[in-house]
């Protein structure tokens, strides 16, 4: 089930935001000045259960930019219009732009029916059937309702959770993106943005960027429908709290992945003149570009031709007169730059194009190829798309749809371009995108820290606490390899045990240095057969918890070894066993079990577990019912570590 962003259009006072609060019990109207004057002049939000959102839009022409950011990100359109009223001018100017947006669901509202004659009704939405033919709305349902009495919101609102239901969640670039439209300060928190997230996911604590500046930002905290909340991702409303004073945010700027998107004065378009518009629009025409939230001037280099008629397509050039950030095949919207009405829009598709010459045919020729989805973007998304999991050949071909030729040349590109990671070869391969890698990478780091400062007597994490709490549905072999590669990077350090950050070193208490050498003690009084963890705890008088935790902090600082069955040796008593064993060797290359026993003074538990371990480093080797002692290499560690 997909999360459902429902934006409203239609004129002034035709009950817009009357009906939005008659449908979720939230007023939109948040300023005073819209209370007062009984007039949407900004955005207005709303939320019907945990998946739908609404953004209340303004329908007074003089707001018309605020209407465009409003539903730039949104899944589906509720126009409304009301019965006593019908069609009027910016009715139809909000059906051309939701059409110009690539807005693809939507229902039809008309509003007041408690105001007009059913007769007067029918004619008003004969009227608007006519007005909506041969857009998205075409087809759409009619709802006749009066958010005054009620009347109607029931079915309507059911109509809207059946969408919801069947609709599925947009398609998601991988890569977060989402266009600010509110920023402001809440007491007590700092500065919190709102937006709808057009692609990818964001967690707290991730390193974000504000475009087009270009400025780090860290994600403090994440709300969604009203409810607080560890992440947040495609097609859902967010509320994030950043590190950033208030003056540095506005609507029209973007939060996105870090490093992954350079801000443009240049866009290259597929632009449409609307039919609607009153005259042709000329080459370098200045106008006023709204893309995501943003509203910024530019001119229109037409490539193609010397002019462009209404009803008529071209590919373009847009020369901004400021830097901003879009994405491939994002839709946007073009306004005269005086009169302010809208004539036009289309689709961006390169956002960081070089400067071009007008009318070269090779120009045109890579545009029209750039139009075509190209297979590694295809894959690029559906590999970022898998976040934590790596993909198979056979699942990438599934996600994609691309044919089996097309996308064995796209794979082999990204993995030679190193965009993409491989894993084996042939029909065993498994793919894994660097973005997902390196962030991937940057949680290991950030949950090792979280566990050192957790757990500061603990030497390190085992692999698999760690894979299981950041990457639990991958592949053993490439978690693997992205240890090794933050191995290599000595972001951590690989323990026979487990996993460090190498900045990590365990520091005991002056108090917690008495127990330990308390518990040393007590373990070297019967050094080959030491007592149980809770016969310590009860000899030096200290909870077994405690000493559990300073066991593994003696573990980790090279002073206490853990063999099998939870069995605790100091350093010095695995040292004197295997001097022990030296002293042996000059009457004898073999030991048998018994005759080691003999020479511990301890029963055979003892010796079979001390005997394993050095068969574990090299000391022994096993053969039959006896070890063959083999001491030419290093003697056993003065820093020992847990044999598990």
């Amino acid at each position: 089930m997909a999360h459902l962003i429902i934006g409203t259009a239609g004129h002034i006072d035709h009950g817009k935001s009357t009906l939005v609060r008659a449908l979720t019990g939230i007023d939109p109207d948040r300023l005073r000045e819209e209370k007062e004057r009984g007039m949407t002049i900004d955005l207005g939000f709303a939320f019907l259960g945990d998946r739908i959102a609404f953004i209340d839009v303004p329908g007074h022409e003089r707001f018309i930019k605020n209407m465009v950011a409003g539903v730039s990100a949104i899944d589906m359109a509720m126009l409304v219009v009301a019965a006593d009223d019908g069609m009027m001018p910016q009715t139809r100017e909000h059906i051309d732009i939701l059409s110009l947006l690539n807005v693809r669901l939507g229902c039809l509202v008309i509003n007041k029916i408690d105001l007009a004659e059913p007769e007067f009704v029918d004619l008003v939405e004969e009227e608007l059937r006519s007005a909506v033919r041969d857009t998205f709305l075409q087809d759409a349902p009619v709802f006749r309702i009066s958010a005054a009495t009620g009347e109607g919101i029931e079915s309507l609102r059911r109509h809207l959770l059946d969408v919801a239901d069947k609709t599925e969640q947009r398609p998601d670039r991988g890569l977060f993106w989402m266009p600010i439209d509110r920023a402001f300060t809440v007491k007590g928190f700092g500065t919190v943005v709102t937006g709808s997230v057009v692609s990818g996911k964001a967690r707290l604590d991730d390193r974000l960027e504000l475009l087009p500046d270009r400025c780090p930002v860290r994600l403090r905290g994440i709300q969604s429908h009203g409810k607080t909340v560890t992440q947040v991702g495609v097609g859902e409303r967010a509320a994030l709290n950043l590190n950033l004073p208030r003056e540095q945010l506005e609507r029209g700027k973007t939060l996105a992945a870090a490093d992954m998107f350079t801000p443009s004065t240049l866009f290259d378009v597929q632009l449409t003149l609307l039919k609607s518009a009153q005259k042709p629009l000329k080459n370098r025409s200045r106008v006023r570009l709204h893309i995501g939230t943003r509203e910024t001037l530019c001119r229109v280099k037409l490539l193609d031709c010397n002019q462009l008629d209404p009803g008529r397509q071209s590919f373009a050039q847009l020369l901004l007169e400021e830097p901003a950030v879009a994405l491939r095949r994002e839709p946007f919207v073009i306004r005269r730059y005086s009169p302010m009405l809208t004539i036009g829009g289309g689709m961006i598709i390169d956002a960081n194009p070089p400067r071009h010459k007008r009318m070269s045919s090779e120009v045109i020729d890579q545009l029209r190829n750039l139009l075509k989805q190209d297979p590694q973007e295809i894959c690029e998304i559906a590999l970022l798309q898998s976040d934590e999991r790596e993909l198979s050949g056979e699942q990438l071909q599934k996600n994609t749809g691309l044919q089996t030729t097309v996308l064995q040349a796209a794979m082999e590109s990204l993995v030679r371009s190193e965009q993409v990671c491989q894993f084996g070869s042939g029909n065993k391969s498994l793919f894994y995108h660097r973005r997902n890698s390196d962030r991937l990478q940057e949680r290991i780091v950030a949950e090792l820290d979280s566990f050192h400062r957790r757990e500061p007597l603990r030497p390190d994490m085992s692999k698999a606490e760690i894979k299981e709490k950041i990457a639990s549905q991958m592949n053993p072999r490439v978690f693997d390899s992205l240890l090794a590669r933050c191995a290599a990077a000595k972001q951590i350090q690989i323990q026979p045990t487990g996993i460090k950050l190498p900045q990590h070193d365990i520091r005991l208490t002056d108090d917690e240095e008495k127990t330990a050498k308390q518990i040393e003690k007590v373990l070297n009084t019967t050094p080959f057969a030491p007592p149980t963890l809770q016969e310590t705890a009860a000899a030096v008088h200290q909870p077994v918890e405690k000493v559990a935790r300073l066991l593994g902090a003696l573990q980790g600082l090279g002073r206490v070894l853990r063999l099998e069955d939870d069995l605790y040796y100091t350093a010095p008593a695995i040292q004197k066993a295997e001097q022990l064993l030296r002293e042996h060797s000059k009457l004898a290359e073999e030991i048998s079990v018994s005759q080691f026993r003999d020479l511990l003074g301890a029963t055979r538990k003892y010796t079979l577990a001390l005997l394993t371990y050095f068969d574990m480093i090299g000391r022994t080797e096993r053969v039959g019912e006896v070890r063959v002692i083999r001491l030419d290499g290093p003697s056993a560690p003065g820093n020992p570590q847990t044999a598990n």
